[in-house]
């Protein structure tokens, strides 16, 4: 255990002194795309993408309008799941964009509203473009809002609205019969929402449309899911030993939690051992009389980082196989810091 510790604080230090080497942005970005869907998983991870990174702003493009408002309650969890994955703080924000299917028509309707402004052409000489299709959304609201009012509810329901309206104090007339007309469209809508598949969720009791055979809404689902990778990601980080079945056992979990546990842990200890690397070359850049000295010290923390960095990806202390992974993880850090060295001296 000191010696995750004592890899912690090494991490730690060489983010903190935070070269210009590390703060290349290209590169940042080209790692999140390249492990977007393991840094954010479920709905979010398959229907969004990370479009562009400049100064810690992350714009992330939706191409989902359904979790479109969902995506953006969960901004801050993302930013955190992207810097823990960086081991750093490198994003300051996340802007959330939807894809519009139809921003050819709509700028055009721009560039004819403008004509119209400068007086170029007459109001209404050319038609919008997408006219048509707003009078049919308003058409299909309406809908909507016609079969809700033809909803009936039973005398029972209707009975348990005027007894919690009841219940405000008579000064509140006014606002109380308000009230009561909201709660019954509210419980009329519930009831349209219920004939037409939506069901409630077990966990927080709001109504959302399955996707499969789910019981509980994408928002629990989230929470859910990443209260199990915590609780699996910090008994392998005590046990990184462990077998996937007295862990799934131990965690009440599944073994698809394990290796995404396992993968995540051994991905974050590879970025901490690469930027510490890169923070022992500025210095031995900066301090050429003292090479031998900065490269004998490092190489037993590299060591480690290796260790640990083979402990959680493969979880096992096989010799055979350490030697296997240690070749293999030594060639893909001589390869990501020759790309990182040169992609910071293009840029």
């Amino acid at each position: 255990m000191e010696g995750i510790k004592d890899l912690k604080n090494l991490a730690l230090e060489a983010i903190e002194k935070r070269s210009s080497l590390l703060k290349n942005e290209k590169y940042i970005l080209w790692k999140i795309k390249k492990n977007w869907k393991q840094i954010v998983s479920g709905p979010i991870g398959e229907k969004t993408y990370p479009k562009s990174l400049f100064n810690g702003n992350l714009v992330v493009v939706i191409n989902d309008g359904v979790i479109y408002h969902t995506t953006i309650m969960y901004a801050e969890k993302i930013k955190e799941k992207v810097n823990t994955f960086l081991n750093g703080k490198f994003l300051e924000s996340i802007e959330f964009s939807k894809i519009n299917y139809k921003i050819k028509r709509d700028l055009l309707d721009e560039l004819i509203e403008n004509e119209e402004n400068r007086g170029t052409i007459r109001v209404g000489e050319i038609p919008r473009g997408n006219v048509r299709e707003r009078n049919r959304n308003i058409d299909s609201e309406n809908k909507i809002t016609e079969k809700v009012r033809d909803i009936v509810l039973l005398p029972e329901e209707v009975e348990e609205i005027h007894e919690n309206i009841d219940k405000i104090d008579k000064k509140y007339e006014d606002i109380a019969r308000r009230l009561e007309k909201i709660a019954i469209k509210l419980k009329k809508r519930e009831k349209y929402l219920k004939n037409n598949g939506y069901i409630e969720c077990k966990n927080c009791k709001i109504l959302f449309l399955q996707e499969n055979s789910e019981k509980m809404c994408f928002e629990c689902r989230m929470n859910e899911k990443n209260r199990k990778f915590q609780k699996m990601a910090d008994l392998i980080r005590n046990k990184p030993y462990i077998s996937e079945k007295q862990a799934v056992r131990m965690t009440n979990t599944d073994k698809s939690t394990y290796y995404k546990a396992r993968d995540i842990l051994a991905q974050q200890t590879y970025n901490d051992m690469l930027y510490y690397c890169l923070e022992k070359n500025r210095e031995i850049s900066l301090n050429e009389d003292y090479e031998f000295e900065i490269r004998s010290e490092s190489r037993e923390d590299v060591e480690k980082f290796i260790k640990n960095y083979v402990d959680y990806k493969i979880g096992s202390d096989n010799e055979e196989v350490f030697k296997i992974e240690r070749k293999w993880a030594l060639r893909r850090l001589r390869k990501d810091m020759k790309f990182r060295l040169e992609n910071n001296r293009r840029y």
